[in-house]
């Protein structure tokens, strides 16, 4: 008899933990499901939107030690009126004239996105990572500007690697047209040892302050309008 109630306490005792293993796993179960990954959920975004559009574009940067006017601008191309990519490119627009004087020019990949682009005055993040190219020499035995590429292209500075990013304030003027203002900052890595060119990256690189305009179609719809 003792040993039957030996027995049926032992029985009690395990169908106790038994229940209170199952209901422990439960509720590890329940907050397992309530787990937030960092992928979940996420889904590709539906491209609604179309556009494209010309920025020209006019910086005052601060080049070899001097406020120099830099002249350029991007050619975009704009899905959901937010991210724009496409190329961009700025130069000094001359030549030599002087000892003074430099020739520089870059370019390269610009990816841009745009905050709330429907309200009137907005934000935009553009970022350029290109190429460029630079020398302040001048050729005594020409007197003359040096065309980029010509057949004075040995005294024409190392090419170098850029990425400039900024920030600007946008305006809607009207639907095909939009100004916008804004500052940057150009990183530039120039090889001292290879380049003939005397420009160095702290010469090259630093702020400029822009302002342009993007000219264009920047809301071309791909659904279909109802009848």
């Amino acid at each position: 008899m003792k040993k039957v109630r030996i027995l049926v306490v032992m029985s009690l005792l395990l169908l106790v933990s038994g229940k209170k293993i199952i209901a422990q796993q439960t509720v590890a179960l329940k907050d397992s499901n309530k787990t937030e990954y960092i992928l979940k959920g996420l889904k590709p975004v539906k491209i609604k939107q179309v556009g494209i559009y010309v920025a020209p574009e006019t910086q005052i940067s601060y080049l070899d030690g001097h406020v120099r006017p830099l002249f350029g601008g991007s050619a975009m191309v704009l899905f959901n009126q937010r991210l724009a990519i496409g190329l961009g490119g700025y130069s000094t627009g001359y030549g030599y004239r002087n000892s003074n004087d430099i020739n520089f020019r870059y370019g390269g990949v610009k990816v841009e996105y745009t905050f709330t682009p429907s309200k009137r005055f907005h934000f935009s993040v553009p970022v350029l990572i290109g190429m460029g190219t630079t020398n302040n020499r001048y050729d005594t035995d020409y007197q003359g500007p040096r065309g980029w590429g010509g057949s004075y292209r040995n005294n024409i500075g190392e090419r170098f690697f850029v990425a400039q990013g900024g920030i600007n304030v946008e305006g809607n003027l009207f639907k095909y047209a939009k100004v916008f203002v804004g500052a940057s900052y150009r990183f530039a890595d120039v090889n001292n040892r290879r380049s003939t060119s005397s420009l160095d990256y702290n010469q090259i690189g630093g702020p400029s302050v822009n302002i342009g305009l993007k000219l264009g179609l920047f809301d071309h719809s791909l659904q279909k309008k109802g009848k």
